[in-house]
């Protein structure tokens, strides 16, 4: 099943689809992304993350070519199309629901972390439903909007990227040695933890068929894209690892927010409230990719197709969710654990999979041409 007539009138660009990969790929994960690596690695965790980046890149290179091999198809449709309608069904509301919980995980970091940066006083539902309305209005009005709200904020990464330069004010590269010393699953599972954090290569597949150009020309695109993505994740990684140091990091929760709010500036009084406060915005690009995702797998689900009921029913199951979530920490774990369960199964096994047997389509199609 094609897109429908509706949705071919969508049309975004080159540079709109790099710019929602970024932003997509870049969330919660990259106030804390440091400290986790450096626990499961030590100072080995920026060789694990340039070793998972470049892995990640083969899995944007998948997914470009399964779009190619199902033009004008987004996820859930490639999925019917290769598992059949049944179990291609099934495949799409476990998408559905791994999109959710995603959606879940990311509002309910944002809640907490504002809350307690910034907004202490303020009841985090409100923090919620703020982020919410953001969000819904972004993806209300369909790919054309996304990738327009996702163009307007990519300077931010820039103003980001600079501000982090006043962490290398007291920073000792020396923190970064010895080279080498981590063992081997303790690499494992820091490349587990980068291809997690840029697990959203799978979004993707909904964002391709409305990609203008080219597949040879989107695949370098999302490279590129990827690359920056990458860098900065890198980038960040070690100006963390040579302010903190080895004795200091793992006791950090935000290592990023704490180098900076030591740091001053003729200009920004509290760097690290500025920073925060534009993180704000790639948190809620990021959610709505998902929230986004997550409403394009509920509309797949056999019910009256009304684009805004599939809209806010799915926003009241995140917020819902959320709510619960944000309670207390036993529950925030409960969301934690089985994002982490799942996650491998939608982001790496059935891309590979789906990798795998669009060859087989790719044969079936040439031996229709050949006869």
């Amino acid at each position: 099943m094609k897109m429908a007539k509706s949705d071919t009138q969508q049309k975004i660009t080159l540079s709109q689809l790099a710019y929602i990969f970024i932003q997509s790929q870049i969330g919660v994960d990259i106030l804390n992304l440091s400290t986790v690596l450096h626990r499961e690695v030590g100072a080995d965790g920026w060789i694990t993350l340039l070793i998972g980046g470049v892995i990640s890149i083969f899995f944007v290179l998948m997914i470009v070519h399964i779009s190619r091999c199902f033009p004008g198809e987004g996820l859930f449709d490639i999925l019917k199309s290769i598992f059949g309608r049944k179990l291609g069904s099934v495949a799409g509301f476990g998408y559905y629901v791994y999109f959710l919980v995603v959606a879940i995980y990311l509002l309910t970091s944002f809640g907490e972390l504002i809350n307690e940066w910034l907004l202490p006083e303020t009841p985090i539902l409100v923090l919620y439903v703020l982020m919410l309305i953001c969000a819904l209005y972004t993806i209300s009005g369909g790919v054309t909007l996304i990738a327009k709200v996702f163009t307007f904020f990519a300077i931010i990464l820039f103003l980001i990227s600079v501000l982090f330069l006043f962490g290398f004010v007291d920073a000792k590269f020396i923190y970064m040695l010895p080279i080498g010393q981590a063992s081997f699953s303790g690499y494992i599972e820091g490349i587990r933890v980068t291809l997690y954090s840029l697990s959203s290569y799978v979004l993707l597949l909904l964002f391709l068929p409305y990609a203008q150009g080219s597949y040879k020309k989107k695949a370098r695109t999302l490279v590129g894209a990827n690359l920056i993505v990458i860098f900065f994740y890198l980038y960040t990684v070690i100006v963390s690892f040579a302010h903190f140091g080895s004795d200091q990091i793992d006791h950090v929760s935000q290592p990023v927010l704490y180098m900076l709010r030591t740091a001053d500036s003729v200009i920004i009084t509290r760097i690290d409230i500025f920073v925060l406060s534009l993180w704000t915005v790639f948190a809620m690009t990021a959610f709505a990719a998902y929230l986004y995702g997550a409403e394009r797998a509920f509309a797949k689900i056999p019910m009256p197709k009304k684009k805004m009921l599939n809209v806010y029913t799915t926003s009241i199951i995140v917020l819902a969710v959320s709510y619960w979530s944000g309670l207390n920490e036993e529950n925030f774990r409960v969301v934690i654990d089985f994002q982490d369960k799942i996650t491998e199964y939608f982001t790496v096994l059935i891309p590979v999979l789906l990798f795998l047997l669009s060859f087989l389509r790719r044969k079936d199609k040439q031996k229709e041409a050949a006869q």
